[in-house]
C-alpha cells in the first residue's frame, strides 16, 4: 500500500512540473511575439527616417544644383555684359577723341538765381535752356538731347562744364546736377556718362 501511493504522489508532481512548465513557455513565447513586433515596428521606423534623411539629401542635391545653375548663368551674363561694355566704353572713348560728345555749359547771370545751360554736341550747339524760361528742366535737357542723333542704345562722355568764380554757380550747378541724375537713372539715359570740369 505505500509503494502505491508513493508512485502516485511521483506522478502528481510530474503533473505539476509539465504544467508549470507549459505557463512558462506561455509567457516566453508572448515576451518573444511583442519582441518581434517592437523590433519589427523599430526596423520600419529606421528604415522610414533613413528613407527621409536621404530623400532631404537629394532634394538639397537639386536645390544647390538649381542655385549653381542660376548663379553660373548670372555669372556668364555678367562676362557677356562685360565684353559688351566694353566695346561700348572704347566706342564712346573714340568718339570722345573726335570731339563727338556731349558738353553742357553752364553760366549764372549778375549773381542772380538766373542761368543758362548751353548744350552742344560735337562742337555745335544744339539747344540753350534758360531757368527764366522754364520750370520742368529734366523735360528741356531730354528734349535737348532728342533734337541731336542721341540713341539710347549707344554710349557717351558729357562734360558739364561751369565757371566756378561766378557768384551763385555752386547753387545753380546743384540742382542741375540732381536733374542730371535722375535723368540717368530713366531706362535708355543711363548710358550718359558726365565728368565735370570747372572752367
Amino acid at each position: 500500500m505505500k509503494k502505491k501511493s508513493r508512485k502516485h504522489g511521483g506522478n502528481m508532481k510530474i503533473k505539476e512540473i509539465i504544467l508549470d512548465f507549459t505557463s512558462l513557455l506561455d509567457v516566453i513565447m508572448i515576451i518573444l511575439f511583442f519582441f518581434v513586433l517592437y523590433s519589427k515596428i523599430d526596423t520600419d521606423n529606421k528604415v522610414k527616417d533613413k528613407e527621409t534623411y536621404y530623400n532631404e539629401l537629394i532634394d538639397e542635391n537639386k536645390k544647390e544644383q538649381e542655385e549653381w545653375r542660376e548663379e553660373a548663368s548670372k555669372e556668364w551674363a555678367r562676362i557677356e555684359s562685360f565684353d559688351e561694355n566694353a566695346a561700348a566704353s572704347e566706342e564712346a572713348l573714340n568718339a570722345f577723341e573726335r570731339g563727338e560728345f556731349y558738353k553742357f555749359r553752364l553760366d549764372v547771370i549778375d549773381s542772380s538765381k538766373d542761368w543758362t545751360l548751353k548744350i552742344s554736341f560735337n562742337g555745335k550747339q544744339i539747344d540753350e535752356i534758360k531757368s527764366n524760361e522754364t520750370d520742368d528742366v529734366k523735360t528741356a535737357i531730354k528734349n535737348s538731347l532728342n533734337k541731336s542723333d542721341f540713341s539710347k542704345n549707344q554710349k557717351y562722355i558729357c562734360v558739364f562744364s561751369y565757371d566756378g568764380s561766378q557768384n551763385g554757380t555752386a547753387q545753380a550747378f546743384d540742382s542741375i546736377k540732381k536733374v542730371i541724375d535722375s535723368i540717368q537713372r530713366q531706362p535708355g539715359y543711363s548710358n550718359l556718362y558726365f565728368s565735370n570740369l570747372n572752367e
